[in-house]
């Protein structure tokens, strides 16, 4: 499956070295440059984010941003091959209500 990396946009801000990734027309997670530890080194920290329970392994960090989406991908595999369509039709109500509330508040 393909994965398309967007920036994120906070109020209307682009932010540098971060990104929405997208499977189809859903946001799935995020990818961005942690540069608030850069006392660590480089830092890029990735997420799994559908609004549903998420288990600790899928967030992570990672020395490079190829390598942040290489851990992306294995995570975010392992996490869908493990929902049920109840379980994915219910996210997917979820983030359209929301996106539904979103532009209502502009």
């Amino acid at each position: 499956m393909d994965y398309l990396l967007r920036p994120t946009v906070i109020a209307g801000d682009k932010l540098k070295d971060d990104y929405c990734v997208f499977q189809k027309d859903r946001c799935i997670g995020r990818i961005r440059l942690a540069d608030e530890r850069s006392w660590q080194g480089v830092v890029w920290q990735w997420h799994v984010t559908p609004l549903l329970p998420i288990p600790s392994w899928c967030n992570g960090n990672a020395a490079s941003l190829d390598e942040a989406k290489g851990e992306f991908k294995e995570a975010w595999e392992r996490f869908s091959a493990s929902l049920t369509p109840e379980q994915i039709e219910g996210w997917h109500r979820a983030e359209d209500i929301a996106k539904t509330n979103a532009s209502w508040l502009r």
